[in-house]
């Protein structure tokens, strides 16, 4: 049992690392890169065709009392939940792992991280109760662990939670608040950890913030806001382009001018946007295409 179990977590994280390699919420893969997916959309359809198999295994190591293991199987799902929607599929694995990590009184880093996952998947269910509780917990967790980045990243997932809601005033809040934590990584500590993500966590935040000042009805603030995360993520010499946020900033600008009545310079954004997605990306695809529908349709 502890072979399959172990052959299973590191197929799952050289998939995981594939699918998402920039980001601190996916494991470094085991050595031996030849073994790993070839990029995003290999990972992604390796974690999909594992998925039953990662969620079954969460609880069976938990039987075996293989707890690490139970909990690093879930964190792997993550990619899955992020970008190909597999949301039913995977809250069971995530529902027993933040459990299991509670009872066993895990690291408060792996809790919160977990937490997150758990929270993220419920509130693209639309279980908002359930999912603020959950990011409640994970940012209790960050704050106990003193990880700034962590706390910070669940700060503003409690921001996307009352986003979908459309509680635009108090979003932008929550945004606002995380950015100041994000702020606080490097405050007169060069090398403190997440230093380096830092850039590119502002850049997020910032996008989130243009979304709700959208809501808001602040739409030059928030093209503004939005144009400089599309920027951001197009790269440069020294920072590789990231085509997938990329093309969810070109989403939202999209929707404020969309809501400016631009849209023609909207449809030119929506049409970069999906040049830049991959097939694993089917739910932000058909996202666009509804967007594409309410232009052309305001545009005829």
């Amino acid at each position: 049992m502890a072979r399959v179990l172990d052959a299973l977590l590191d197929r799952a994280l050289r998939a995981a690392h594939a699918a998402l390699p920039t980001s601190w919420r996916t494991e470094p893969p085991p050595e031996d890169p030849a073994a790993a997916p070839g990029g995003e959309t290999d990972g992604i359809a390796v974690l999909a065709a594992e998925a039953a198999n990662v969620v079954h295994a969460v609880s069976v190591a938990e039987d075996h009392r293989r707890i690490t293991t139970a909990l690093r199987l879930a964190r792997t799902l993550w990619p899955l939940q992020l970008k190909a929607g597999h949301w039913d599929e995977v809250l069971p694995a995530l529902r027993a792992a933040a459990r299991c990590a509670e009872e066993n009184e895990a690291d408060a880093r792996m809790a919160g991280a977990l937490h997150f996952q758990l929270a993220h998947c419920l509130g693209e269910l639309g279980r908002w109760e359930q999912a603020n509780r959950a990011a409640r917990a994970a940012v209790t967790y960050e704050r106990a662990a003193r990880h700034l980045r962590g706390e910070a990243s669940s700060v503003e997932l409690l921001g996307l939670l009352c986003l979908n809601r459309w509680l635009y005033e108090e979003a932008y809040e929550r945004f606002v608040e995380a950015e100041s934590v994000y702020r606080r990584i490097t405050s007169g500590q060069e090398h403190h950890e997440g230093a380096a993500d830092l850039p590119r966590a502002l850049a997020l935040v910032e996008r989130h913030q243009g979304r709700a000042l959208r809501g808001m009805g602040r739409l030059d603030d928030s093209r503004r806001l939005l144009e400089r995360a599309v920027d951001f993520f197009a790269g440069t010499e020294e920072r590789p382009a990231e085509p997938y946020n990329r093309a969810r900033a070109l989403t939202d600008l999209a929707e404020t001018l969309h809501e400016a009545g631009d849209d023609g310079e909207a449809l030119k954004r929506i049409a970069d946007a999906e040049a830049l997605l991959t097939p694993a990306a089917a739910p932000h695809l058909r996202y666009l295409a509804g967007l594409r529908r309410r232009c052309g349709g305001a545009a005829g």
